[in-house]
């Protein structure tokens, strides 16, 4: 039997968290949050891209997501090299509410993030969105 214990994340670990939530919700990196040589790794259903550089990261981000959204939800825990992020997204685009949940795994270096990777379910439109809520009943948010 595995015991886990679980610990309350650093001030350090929270506010970088909060910036990578702000950065999602506005598509602009808050200052501190991205180290210069940042590598970010993204993976899709189907896909996979990296980028090197903070402002290659930014770029893949706003490739996918151009426009600003909200994250009505986030599950923060810290790791021996910095910490994972599980948020839900929303935002506008071509006229319907998209949908996506994401699992980020962020390596920090002297305050900042040096390497993200990011697990995506996918861009789900509202049709999508219906046929779940209809077919399944999730016990929790």
């Amino acid at each position: 039997m595995t015991t886990s214990t679980t610990t309350q994340p650093s001030r350090t670990t929270h506010e970088l968290a909060a910036r990578l939530v702000r950065f999602l919700e506005t598509n602009t990196p808050p200052e501190g949050l991205f180290a210069d040589d940042l590598f970010t790794d993204f993976t899709m259903p189907l896909w996979r891209l990296q980028a090197e550089g903070r402002d290659a990261g930014v770029q893949l981000r706003r490739n996918g997501h151009p426009g600003s959204g909200r994250v009505p939800r986030t599950r923060l825990d810290e790791t021996s090299t910095g910490f994972l992020l599980e948020v839900e997204e929303e935002w506008e685009d071509r006229g319907q509410t998209w949908y996506c949940r994401e699992l980020m795994r962020c390596d920090v270096t002297d305050g900042v993030v040096t390497q993200i990777s990011v697990y995506c379910t996918g861009d789900w439109d509202e049709a999508t969105v219906a046929r779940h809520r209809d077919a399944v009943t999730l016990p929790r948010p």
